[in-house]
């Protein structure tokens, strides 16, 4: 086995154009691959830690029948004993906010917009959410105010043609079924990794936001809970997330506790989707790559007919000259599949301490259909810089099968006798 080694060796070197096209290709699609996996991975945790930290926090505390009718954000089904539920999540460890939310329609007194507006505790809300520490311009709202204040998503703000200091007239929907409305001052102007935030926030105290919808002093629509940052991954947040709401469950019986993964359930579905996707990319290329070290090992059969009779007159069987050129085929298979891998290691480098930002690179389109801007970073992923060798690997010794074989069939007399 060694002598075969050794010629098989050999053989890759001598014919070196025909092994360097072949592996180069293999170097492209695994390393692309492991950096299009580090992308995607990276966008997910930072698309879930978004979400977590502006918007759907880490647990909700909900009535049920309020989340069996969300999309009308009805205000007769708020959290029962809001208060009480707040205490007991926070007697077991967690900090947690209430939020209320309803739908409004903001004035600039020429034209109107809809909004879902989130009523919170300014102290409390920043303790579970980044929204507060987002104000771009101007401040969060006060602690404790009651005053008719409000922050906006800068975005929302520029549509409305509002600065810091306007005023801006907000109606809703009482809890009787009437419509009131009221002047807000603009205090804050909110500028988040989060585009829809910044398209569509709008934020008021407690307090005002009960005054304007004719509301009792404990009315909350949802309870939001905190847990820290995990940097174990994707995978580990939504554990740690499922593993809160199944403690905290007990202690608020008739809600319902959704974990992260429940609430970004939509985005993972879509973001398995997009996995599987990438999984297909890599599986064309690599499927190139072997038609690639099929022609490779094929062109060394034909240029090395008389050398394979030369080989079996020495006493080599069929077997071993077939061995022969599939140790020539796991050879280049073997040097595309780690030079992939390294180049794949490169680019994750770059990924993970240099990022890029997607506002720069997708324009508008990031802020309407992807749900993170700002700067972009990687993530290693060993399971997949292995998992890229070992399908490498495997796909060249199956593609090395076929010329092998017809290598081994060849009769030593007529091999001699060839031309």
């Amino acid at each position: 086995m060694g002598t075969l080694w050794k010629i098989a060796l050999r053989n890759t070197v001598r014919h070196k154009r025909r092994t360097i096209i072949t592996a180069v290709v293999m170097t492209a699609g695994i390393g692309f691959f492991i950096f299009f996996d580090s992308m995607l991975t990276g966008m997910d945790g930072m698309t879930i830690d978004n979400m977590a930290s502006y918007s759907t926090s880490s647990v909700k505390a909900r009535n049920p029948s309020y989340v069996e009718d969300e999309a009308a954000h009805p205000l007769d089904k708020g959290v029962a004993d809001a208060s009480g539920a707040l205490a007991a999540i926070r007697g077991a460890g967690y900090e947690a906010a209430p939020r209320l939310r309803f739908v409004a329609r903001l004035s600039n007194y020429e034209d109107e917009i809809p909004v879902i507006a989130d009523a919170v505790d300014p102290v409390a809300d920043a303790r579970v959410f980044a929204v507060a520490s987002s104000v771009a311009e101007g401040s969060w709202l006060a602690a404790g105010t009651e005053a008719n204040e409000a922050v906006l998503g800068s975005g929302l703000a520029e549509e409305l043609g509002l600065s810091l200091g306007d005023e801006i007239l907000v109606s809703a929907q009482t809890v009787n079924d009437a419509t009131n409305a009221d002047a807000f001052v603009v205090v804050g102007l909110v500028s988040s990794p989060s585009p829809e935030l910044n398209r569509s926030g709008f934020f008021v105290s407690l307090p005002a936001a009960r005054r304007l919808l004719d509301a009792d002093a404990e009315l909350a629509t949802e309870i939001d809970v905190f847990l820290p940052k995990t940097t174990l991954g994707l995978e580990a947040s939504i554990a740690r997330s499922d593993e809160a709401a199944a403690r905290l469950a007990p202690l608020l019986p008739g809600q319902r506790l959704d974990s992260l993964g429940d609430l970004a359930k939509d985005y993972l579905a879509m973001r398995n989707m997009k996995a599987k996707f990438s999984y297909v990319m890599i599986f064309v290329v690599l499927i190139i790559a072997a038609v690639g070290i099929v022609n490779t090992i094929l062109m060394s059969v034909y240029a090395r007919i008389r050398e394979i009779g030369v080989l079996r007159a020495y006493g080599m069987t069929a077997k071993d000259i077939g061995r022969l050129f599939t140790l020539e085929g796991m050879v280049i298979g073997a040097v595309g599949s780690a030079l992939g891998v390294g180049f794949g290691a490169l680019l994750d480098f770059f990924m993970i301490r240099f990022g890029f930002n997607l506002d720069a690179m997708m324009g508008d389109i990031a802020s309407a259909s992807v749900p993170i801007s700002g700067m972009l970073y990687g993530v290693w992923n060993p399971k997949t810089m292995v998992a890229g060798f070992v399908f490498g690997l495997a796909v060249s010794l199956i593609s090395a099968r076929i010329p092998a074989r017809m290598a081994a069939r060849m009769e030593p007399t007529d091999a001699l006798r060839f031309s």
